[in-house]
Formats: C-alpha cells, structure tokens, sequence
C-alpha cells in the first residue's frame, strides 16, 4: 500500500459538491487524482466552483451538472449524464446534500418537515436506487452519506433535521448490508459544527455561537478541511472491509 489515498483512474460524484464538506471533499478528491462531477441546484455555483477547480492544476479534472435532490426526474437526467460521461461506471458517491429550517416542534410547519425530509431523505433514497446500477458496473463501489451527529443525538429547534438525519443514518446501514455481496461498501461521516454556509444563522450570532461551543471539548467549530481525511479514507479502494461505520467528526461533542 504504497499510496492509499491514490484516486487515479476513479471516478467520483459528489452532490453538493459546489459548497461547503461537499466542496472540500470534491477538492481533495480532484488533488489526489479522481474525476469528479459536482451536482446541486445551482448552476451559477456549480460553474464557478467547478472552473476554480480546474485552475488549481489538480491531478483530476471537474466537471458539473444540475440537479434538484428533491425531483426524481432531475436525478434520473443527472444519472443518465453521469453514465455518459463514465463509461466504466462511478466508483464513488458522495451525498453531502442537505438543508435545516430550526423551529421549535410548536412552530415547525407541514410544509417545512417536508422540505428537509425531501432533501436530506427521500432525496438520497431516490439517488441511491438511482445510481446502484453505475456503481455495481464499476472496479470498486464507495458511498459516503453526509449525516450529522444531530443523528444521534440532538438539540433544541432540531427535531426535522435530526429525524432527517437520523433516518439517513439508518438508511446507509441498510444499504450496506444489501450491496455487501456487490463490494460495494455504504458508510457515513457524522460532523459536528463546522464553519459553513448551513451554521450561518449559528454564527451570526455570538451568543449563540458560545452556547454551542460550550458543548464542545475542543471549544470550537471545525474547519471544513478537517473532514478530509474521514472522506478519502472512506473512498479509498483501501477500505473495503469498512462498510455500515459512521465516522464521528465533531471535536468530542459526543463524547462529552
């Protein structure tokens, strides 16, 4: 094993590739020599993370394409341009989309529970189902969810985004244990908070921001790049007997 984290010749698709975890686990995967298509809804975004990408001189290369994680007939157009482009299959999947409205349960609307559970659930239910058969095709099969500790454990205004993410957790366990006899191994990463665009709110405000940091044994938010290594050891074809784990990357929250 003289390189683990060697990505030449692989074959990646990271949903919500174009901000954030997702961002930073599509730039690693690009330094260390996959190709890598990026997905979400923005298109704008996706171009202009995408051509940053590529001016990096990354061993892999970027490319991009749209999809509404919510709309099965946009996952449908997304794995059919996916297919086209990967002609030997995709080794591996990224699923870093998501979205949290924060109510107490008194205040939490229909149309709010059903947004999250659409985007954080039903929509990796339907990419899953969607992409088996590309990954089943390919040399080596890796899916990493992007879940939460709020999936284990939870916080106040957080009861749609924790039963979401909850529910992924699950979900990817289940998974893992069918497509085992496929090789292809189905594990998630947990984080804590981590400075991106989705803890805006948490940020913004400062008391807030030391309320959560409280709670934290190492008294801060994680950096985005310190998800990298859980990802590109997850992805690696190095990992294959590690499937239905979820690695915990939280600064000891859930620990403590």
């Amino acid at each position: 094993m003289i390189n683990p984290f060697n990505f030449e010749n692989s074959r990646a698709l990271v949903i919500g590739g174009s901000t954030g975890l997702g961002k930073e686990i599509t730039s690693a995967l690009l330094r260390h020599g996959a190709d890598v298509i990026i997905a979400s809804r923005d298109s704008q975004r996706l171009e202009e993370a995408c051509n940053g990408m590529n001016s990096n001189g990354f061993l892999g290369s970027c490319s991009y394409k749209d999809v509404d994680i919510t709309s099965e007939d946009s996952i449908n157009d997304l794995i059919n341009y996916v297919s086209a482009e990967f002609d030997n299959g995709l080794n591996i999947l990224i699923n870093s989309a998501g979205m949290n409205i924060r109510n107490p349960i008194e205040k939490i609307q229909n149309d709010d529970w059903d947004q999250v559970m659409n985007a954080n659930l039903r929509g990796a239910f339907i990419l899953h189902r969607s992409v088996f058969h590309l990954l089943k095709e390919a040399e080596y099969g890796r899916v990493i969810n992007i879940a939460s500790i709020f999936s284990s454990v939870s916080y106040p205004e957080r009861a749609t985004y924790a039963a979401s993410k909850g529910g992924l957790l699950m979900f990817s366990k289940t998974i893992a244990i069918e497509w085992a006899k496929y090789g292809i191994t189905v594990n998630t990463i947990s984080p804590g908070p981590f400075l991106t665009e989705i803890n805006t709110k948490v940020l913004e405000d400062r008391e807030n921001y030391e309320k959560f940091c409280s709670r934290i044994p190492m008294a801060r938010f994680g950096e985005p790049e310190e998800i990298i290594t859980a990802a590109l050891f997850l992805a690696s074809p190095q990992s294959s007997y590690v499937t239905g784990s979820d690695i915990i990357v939280d600064g000891g929250w859930t620990s403590a």
